[in-house]
């Protein structure tokens, strides 16, 4: 079952982003993912946060496959749903996944899944294991500086370390997250609240808005229409970005976003400030959905639904 759920179509950045979503739902302000590359099977990636922390009844939940259901009730700022994306967010990306956690100052808790240790069990038990590996306790150091918080361990990064893979791809996959990190999360980096703090090796994210918010030269934005829903209130903001003949080469590139100007245009769907769906049209269009054509690249709308509003508007796991 684990070996199958690896296969769920992460990106690193996307796999690093449920991660995130936990943070920021276990109140933490700041975020420190940190990339080390040691030689190809010593290569890992660590995600510390200062939030709430956890004991050892909750790791224990935690660190189990749809520990809670996605039809229970819970809080207006938590950005899980599945109890799943700690999970198969890590799996998707290493073979080894350490989770280490303190609360008030408490001792730490540390718990391990290692799918290769359970593939070599004869009696085919899930074996959770206690503690770090033995050569892996150093890297769970940072987290003795914290009062409360979290640390999660990635090791044997067998579908990011391929190979021939070396230390300039590991380079080259930082900046592809930072990338996908700053758009995903840039009105939390701005300061929707819950405000947050998110760093890369020690380099703080810098937020990537889609909509130019106050650049002199963008002709159009439309009031923010309110909605009152049966799951919510959802918000919906138009925008109609300069054209480039009105913006210097450089906040040109950088406003075309990560994928372009034409896959950038479209809704930008979140849910409690963090971005879930980048550009797109939704479906909508008689008899022809629309596509992503050059006519439309310098629109933009951005679409807040509430966490209350997955399944109206059939958010699922590809979304998030």
């Amino acid at each position: 079952m684990l070996e199958a759920l690896r296969g769920l179509g992460y990106s690193t950045a996307d796999a690093l982003a449920d991660i995130v979503d936990n943070s920021i739902s276990a109140g933490a302000s700041e975020v420190r993912i940190d990339f080390r590359w040691e030689g190809g099977d010593r290569a890992f990636a660590s995600i510390l946060d200062n939030g709430r922390g956890m004991n050892d009844p909750e790791l224990e939940a935690a660190m189990r496959l749809g520990e809670k259901s996605p039809l229970d009730e819970r809080s207006g700022d938590d950005l899980g749903r599945f109890g799943m994306g700690l999970k198969t967010a890590s799996f998707s990306q290493c073979r080894s996944l350490t989770v280490a956690s303190k609360r008030d100052g408490s001792s730490e808790n540390c718990l391990r899944w290692d799918l290769d240790e359970i593939a070599a069990r004869d009696d085919g038990a899930w074996a959770l294991i206690e503690g770090a590996a033995e050569d892996s306790q150093e890297r769970l150091a940072p987290l003795e500086g914290l009062q409360s918080g979290t640390l999660v361990l990635w090791e044997k990064l067998d579908r990011i370390v391929t190979e021939g893979y070396n230390a300039d791809h590991f380079l080259k996959l930082m900046d592809r997250v930072e990338m996908r990190l700053a758009m995903i999360f840039h009105r939390l980096l701005e300061g929707f609240r819950p405000v947050l703090r998110l760093l890369i090796n020690g380099r703080a994210v810098e937020p990537w808005d889609p909509f130019l918010t106050g650049h002199p030269a963008k002709p159009w934005n439309s009031p923010v229409e309110r909605k009152w829903t049966p799951a919510g209130m959802v918000e919906v903001e138009c925008h109609v970005l300069p054209h480039k003949d009105m913006l210097t080469t450089a906040v040109c590139d950088q406003a075309a976003g990560p994928d372009g100007w034409n896959s950038q245009q479209g809704f930008y769907v979140y849910r409690n400030g963090r971005l879930l769906l980048a550009g797109g049209w939704l479906g909508l269009g008689h008899g022809r959905a629309w596509n992503r054509e050059e006519a439309q690249k310098l629109a933009r709308i951005r679409l807040d639904i509430p966490n209350t509003a997955d399944a109206d508007w059939k958010i699922d796991r590809s979304e998030e």
